[in-house]
């Protein structure tokens, strides 16, 4: 398991080669996107379970369920996360499969903030990650979350692997944990349709019908 410092210096390096970048690198997108952004989609059910505003950026969680009929009747269930602030917008989808690891990942971060506050300054701009999130070898239009230190400010950091970052100060971790942790509770309160069942557990036929990670 990679330790807190080594966490720290490689979100590092990726955000600021994120902020840094002027031509995105084209990414591809989760299972979910992939399927929710086919022309013949539509959200049969959502909700929205959370949402994080501050002075520079605004996140909004939503648990839903998406419907295509086409090639073959199919549905899937997951999270779209809405990112905003004065200069980009985002949307993120993420697969019901990958909500308890994301989850995770978010407390893990969470309960490293402390002792990662108190290690010596070792750049102007620090950030402690988890490595759910550090996809080095692909790329892939799906949420990464961060803590910062930064001169101006410390709390919240996300990106969508692009070159924007999305800062909230004064904000945790945990906020954005604990709301995928309701959007969990509320996919499961959702019935399932038998006729879509096969499909929605067969990730390899999903991706071999619309792509994705």
């Amino acid at each position: 398991m990679r330790s807190a410092a080594t966490l720290a210096v490689l979100f590092g390096l990726l955000f600021n080669i994120g902020v840094a970048q002027v031509k995105p690198t084209p990414s591809l997108p989760t299972k979910l996107e992939a399927f929710a952004t086919q022309p013949s989609a539509r959200v049969v059910w959502a909700k929205e379970v959370g949402r994080i505003d501050s002075d520079e950026a605004r996140v909004v969680i939503t648990a839903l369920i998406v419907e295509d009929a086409v090639p073959l009747p199919a549905r899937m269930r997951g999270i779209r996360i809405d990112l905003v602030n004065q200069k980009a917008k985002d949307e993120v989808y993420l697969e019901e499969a990958k909500l308890e690891a994301v989850t995770k990942a978010l407390e893990e971060i969470e309960s490293g903030i402390e002792s990662f506050r108190k290690e010596p300054e070792s750049a102007p701009c620090r950030y402690l990650g988890a490595a759910e999130f550090w996809h080095p070898r692909l790329s892939i239009h799906t949420l990464n979350a961060a803590y910062y230190i930064a001169p101006d400010s410390l709390g919240l950091s996300l990106s969508a692997y692009k070159e924007q970052q999305f800062r909230f100060p004064n904000h945790r971790p945990a906020e954005l944990a604990q709301a995928i942790a309701r959007a969990i509770d509320e996919l499961k309160q959702q019935p399932t349709d038998r006729k879509y069942t096969a499909l929605m557990d067969s990730g390899a036929v999903l991706l071999k019908l619309y792509g994705g990670i």
